[in-house]
């Protein structure tokens, strides 16, 4: 009886959960003339109205233009492959994660409660190019809900994954950004790059998409985001300001807000200096905590803007150049317990030391190339090669996308894929259709040389053998442990796994100098270098 009383409470909660969570599209304009048009080819692109998608480089590129009706309209006609494929993907993953389908749906109950005002904080132009979005774009997924409240909350995805920074799967991702101007560049342009690492499904990397804005009334801008996105991660105007976000040690919110991508849109379309754009982002009511790294082609020069939901710093370059981590730096959130636990269990420290290296060796020839150079570097602080894939480098080949950005000639680069490592491909803000094969950067040696190959297979053997060992087959352990020494020579991991299956089998003096090699070869989190002394331990008193 006890068991069926738990079990109808718990049907009323979800049902009221799904009541109260219930979002009324915006209403449409009296104009909605674009909802019956058809998409047209020719010339290379596929046209909608104003709006056009085509391809550049090999990168997907969309052109929407128009009132938000018409560009999100257009946005999920011409992208709606890519849309079917992006959500599709992303919910294997999060299935992947969660893979008990009754925590599934309390999970997804849970979120769609918390966010049931998400939409009072959404500008009303930008909800309705998403409703429009949905009226162009077929729903795949009815069985997960109103198409519309969903794609709404995808919007918040970015800030809903950094309430849970303190948790492994999110810690290990670390964005890097920097801006360069003055002495430190060439021609004394106004540079930016950064590297957006978000361990999330391979479309999101692989399906990144080169959007233009031309909204009605508003400024012109260039974004490298995903299919159906109507915010902004990484991006830059006409008016000559970009916007970068990271995200930053942050708690479960009392309460909804804007998502963080959201406000970075409204600074790209409204702002023409840093005077605007911090009257935008500091006047948003956010839920979760995120740093920003804005440039002002009319001030000449970028600042680091470290946003609370409850309060708004701005960081001022000492210099001619400055980083952009995952921790705060200015006076008042430093010292905060969550942010000083952050940086030394994390990676955010040892990266932006390694920028600020880069950023000094290379000062006064930093363009394109060399931001580009920076942003694949694959080195710790003071120029060690701790072997290919360690989260305490700037490219650690995890990199959902990367963009540089030259704000005095207005012209964007996006990496092509796999993260970082593919060519950046240039675009003209001042006019979109004008190619410009002439500024692309060559990808990474990498590729090429069969490095990124060899280092994919080496992970393959990491998680073979971590299998192998769960399994209780520590012989296979060991085997697959040298196999990624051998593609990836000098990565603490492969030792770490080989000392544990050495000492599963009782060969405790080569355990423990496995173990020792692993804590040589410096672990990026403070967290395995503590078990990794453990382990150590284990294996020498057992002798």
């Amino acid at each position: 009886m006890g068991v069926l009383l738990l079990a109808l409470i718990g049907l009323v909660a979800v049902l009221w959960m799904r009541h109260a969570s219930v979002v009324v599209p915006p209403p449409l304009p009296a104009d909605v003339s674009v909802l019956s048009l058809k998409p047209e080819t020719h010339d290379g692109k596929t046209f909608l109205g104003k709006s056009w998608r085509t391809e550049r480089e090999g990168l997907p590129v969309v052109h929407l233009k128009g009132s938000p009706l018409e560009i999100g309209f257009a946005d999920g006609t011409l992208m709606q492959d890519k849309m079917h494929t992006l959500e599709t993907e992303f919910m294997q993953m999060v299935q992947g994660y969660v893979p008990q389908h009754w925590l599934m749906e309390a999970l997804k109950n849970y979120v769609l409660y918390r966010n049931r005002n998400l939409s009072d904080f959404v500008p009303a132009d930008y909800r309705l190019e998403i409703y429009g979005t949905t009226l162009g774009c077929t729903d795949i997924h009815p069985e997960e809900g109103d198409f519309y409240r969903r794609l709404l909350n995808y919007h918040a995805a970015h800030d809903v994954s950094y309430m849970m920074i303190d948790n492994p799967f999110i810690s290990k991702a670390g964005c890097t950004a920097f801006g360069a101007w003055g002495g430190a560049t060439t021609d004394q342009h106004l540079i930016t790059g950064r590297n957006f690492d978000w361990e999330a499904a391979e479309v999101f990397s692989r399906d990144r998409v080169v959007e233009m804005f031309e909204p009605d009334g508003g400024i012109p801008f260039i974004s490298l985001s995903w299919a159906g996105m109507k915010g902004v991660v990484s991006g830059m105007n006409r008016a000559g300001v970009s916007v970068t976000i990271n995200g930053a040690p942050s708690k479960l919110p009392n309460t909804i807000g804007t998502p963080v991508a959201i406000v970075a849109r409204e600074v790209l379309e409204k702002a023409h200096n840093l005077d605007e754009a911090l009257k935008i982002v500091r006047e948003a009511r956010v839920f979760v905590s995120t740093i920003w790294l804005i440039g002002s082609r009319a001030d000449g020069k970028f600042v680091v803007v470290e946003k609370t939901p409850a309060v708004t710093n701005v960081r001022e370059a000492e210099g001619d150049a400055i980083v952009c981590p995952n921790h705060f730096e200015t006076a008042d959130l430093k010292d905060d317990a969550r942010n000083t636990n952050y940086m030394v269990e994390a990676t955010s420290v040892s990266r932006e030391a390694r920028m600020l290296e880069l950023l000094k060796q290379n000062h006064g020839a930093i363009d394109a190339a060399h931001a580009a150079d920076i942003l694949r570097d694959r080195k710790l602080p003071g120029g060690t090669f701790p072997g290919d894939g360690h989260r305490s480098t700037l490219n650690a080949f995890i990199a959902t996308h990367a963009v540089v950005m030259d704000l005095t000639a207005g012209i964007f680069w996006a990496a092509s894929p796999p993260n970082q490592l593919g060519k950046f491909v240039a675009f003209d803000v001042n006019d979109f259709n004008h190619e410009l094969p002439e500024l692309t950067v060559p990808a990474d040696e990498t590729l090429a040389s069969g490095e990124f190959e060899r280092v994919k297979q080496a992970r393959q053997f990491l998680k073979a053998g971590q299998r192998a060992l769960q399994e209780h087959d520590a012989e296979t352990g060991v085997d697959f442990a040298k196999k990624a020494e051998a593609l990836n020579p000098g990565f603490y991991e492969n030792a770490y796994l080989e000392g544990r299956a050495l000492l599963a089998l009782g060969r405790r003096d080569e355990a423990a100098q496995a173990f020792g090699r692993a804590l040589a070869d410096q672990p990026a989190f403070l967290k395995e270098k503590q078990d990794l002394e453990e382990w150590l331990r284990r294996a020498k008193s057992a002798n």
